[in-house]
């Protein structure tokens, strides 16, 4: 059970909402963080009275990463995607965005278990693995090799535009100087 309830976090809400002062005034009136606050907020301004509600569950790779892609093409903040995908907490997001960068797709497959179980091998271990064919490979397994490039594919293009941007602005910068 969460630490407040959904009588507790409607009325927080409602208050923000029906009044013109911000976030830290209303935080500090139900003595809680504003972020928390905020976090509340645009869960319910998304996703009504279900944002507020809290449970666990399992959250598969494939949505994961399709949180991430959505956070990229948006250039959306984690807090933003996650009260998107009504998540409850943004820094999983970032947790997941550094799982993805540290080992790819199979990294979010399970979690910070697969990360635990990964520092403790021996780096002998970790020598170069034995290639097997794209003929080899099961249908599942050319899809999730084919989700791992196309997501490598949208992260390197990405970075190839912020590049080019950042050599338009420094250019920019160069000729007002002049």
């Amino acid at each position: 059970m969460g630490k407040y309830s959904i009588q507790f976090k409607l009325s927080a809400v409602a208050i923000y909402l029906e009044r013109s002062q911000g976030f830290r005034c209303i935080a500090a009136q139900f003595q809680i963080d504003p972020t928390l606050l905020r976090r509340w907020v645009a869960a319910y301004q998304l996703h009504g009275e279900a944002g507020l509600q809290r449970f666990k569950r399992y959250r598969t790779p494939e949505f994961k990463l399709s949180v991430l892609h959505h956070m990229w093409r948006d250039q959306l903040s984690f807090r933003q995607v996650a009260a998107f995908f009504n998540l409850g907490n943004s820094t999983q997001v970032g947790i997941w965005e550094r799982q993805y960068y540290s080992g790819g797709f199979q990294a979010l497959v399970s979690g910070s278990k697969r990360a635990k179980i990964l520092m403790t091998k021996s780096p002998a271990s970790s020598a170069d693995p034995v290639s097997v064919s794209d003929e080899d490979l099961s249908h599942a397994e050319l899809l999730l090799k084919l989700r791992k490039l196309q997501v490598e594919n949208a992260v390197l293009k990405k970075l190839k535009e912020l590049r080019e941007e950042k050599k338009r602005q420094a250019q920019a910068t160069r000729k007002k100087r002049k």
